[in-house]
């Protein structure tokens, strides 16, 4: 099953790289007031803030789904990711992925699924997998 990075590693890349960038911005000429001082704070602050935002929105996350008729779950679940504008592209080891056509695919990931037995396991961006559930339980 795909696996990506969790919370943890999607917050730190995010804050590290908007704390960095933040720092820079400050120290290249952006007038910070008297009062604020050291621009470090501000930009740690920002940094927490898109790390936060960052983590909720594209971490990767997977959920398991029970599944009553194989059948019916294969056709709702195709129907809702052509919904969503995704498409079939490859299966391997029993785990078949969907992704979207370039060049909306650069922004969207990939969503691995398998089925084994009673349980579907969908696997992506926490908010497609978040969005997909919601329409699957539906």
């Amino acid at each position: 099953m795909g696996q990506g990075p969790g919370f943890v590693p999607t917050f730190l890349y995010y804050f590290v790289g908007t704390t960095l960038i933040v720092t820079w911005v400050l120290s290249r000429g952006v007038e910070v007031p008297t009062e604020v001082g050291n621009p470090f704070p501000l930009a740690v602050l920002c940094g927490a803030l898109a790390g936060g935002l960052g983590a909720f929105f594209n971490s990767h996350e997977q959920i398991s789904v029970s599944v009553k008729n194989r059948g019916a779950f294969l056709k709702k679940l195709t129907d809702t990711l052509t919904e969503m504008g995704y498409r079939e592209s490859k299966q391997q080891d029993g785990v078949t992925l969907y992704d979207r056509p370039a060049p909306s695919n650069l922004f969207s990931g990939k969503i691995f699924v398998q089925l084994e037995g009673k349980t579907a396991n969908l696997s992506g961006r926490s908010r497609t997998i978040r969005r997909l559930k919601g329409k699957l339980e539906a």
